[in-house]
């Protein structure tokens, strides 16, 4: 039984995060069907100089339930900085994975005094392209109807989150064998419970609003990272993003797909570190 993460009441229900090291804050934001623990080799390189806080986003991870009230992304950057208030944070910098990096970039258009370095890695905050949607949607059909992550799916899924040679590398990579193990136990682990607050949130995600204009506004440090070989989000996308916020980082990672930050950890931190450094957290 894993250890029980520390929470905060958001709407009557908890929402629990990961908070370790001490220093200047960087908060963690997970993408849909991932949790806080996909950032534990960022966390171990940074928690000796950074307090480290890793969500688990609602229905994912130990925050197995959603508020009533909750209905989009803005409302999920919302509670994120309410978090944030309840531990007397007030300035951070925010690494964000996936649909975690839209709510990232909704935290900084609400918040933006308070949000100092901002990273987005394999996200996109345009629209969904539909022929992902509806991709997308299907498999949340197949979890609503099996009321699971089916094993079947779960391979399936699994396959999608890594680069696209990860199988044959893992082979003789023994830590990747085990990431790709392990992330596929964690969607076959999905109890019942969370089941109606994942497809709710997977549906926000899925379904975001596009920010593409309203992050040039944005004028804060920003690094776009995107992993070359990978399914699920493109060069293209990181180009754009890149493009709209004037002055943001663009990097690409060679071998590694949707979970570059799992698969290339050494060079993700070394990048981030250095990122990280040239942020004015005050």
């Amino acid at each position: 039984m894993p250890t029980l993460l520390p929470s905060i009441i958001i709407d009557k229900q908890p929402l629990h995060y990961i908070d370790k090291g001490c220093g200047p804050v960087v908060v963690f934001c997970h993408g849909l069907l991932a949790n806080s623990h996909m950032w534990q080799a960022q966390i171990d390189a940074l928690s000796t100089q950074y307090r480290c806080i890793a969500i688990d986003f609602w229905g994912h991870g130990q925050s197995q339930t959603l508020p009533a009230s909750c209905n989009n992304l803005q409302d999920v950057a919302n509670h994120v900085l309410q978090l944030l208030d309840a531990l007397a944070i007030n300035d951070v910098a925010l690494v964000g994975h996936g649909s975690g990096g839209a709510i990232a970039a909704e935290m900084a258009l609400l918040a933006p005094a308070r949000i100092h370095g901002l990273v987005m890695l394999n996200s996109f905050v345009g629209f969904e392209p539909q022929v992902n949607c509806i991709k997308y949607q299907g498999f949340m059909a197949q979890v609503a109807n099996a009321q699971a992550v089916p094993v079947a799916l779960a391979a399936s899924l699994t396959e999608l989150f890594f680069s696209k040679d990860a199988n044959e590398s893992s082979q003789h990579n023994i830590a990747l064998a085990q990431a790709i193990k392990a992330f596929e136990q964690q969607l076959i682990a999905i109890n019942a419970q969370q089941i109606e607050p994942l497809l709710k949130f997977a549906n926000m995600a899925i379904f975001k609003r596009d920010t593409l204009e309203s992050v040039e506004a944005l004028t804060l440090p920003t690094l776009v990272a995107v992993g070359l070989n990978g399914y699920l989000r493109t060069a293209l996308e990181s180009y754009l993003m890149h493009d709209c916020i004037d002055g943001s980082q663009l990097l690409h990672i060679e071998q590694a797909g949707h979970l570059a930050n799992i698969e290339k950890a050494d060079l993700f931190n070394q990048h981030l570190i250095d990122f990280l450094s040239k942020v004015n957290f005050n």
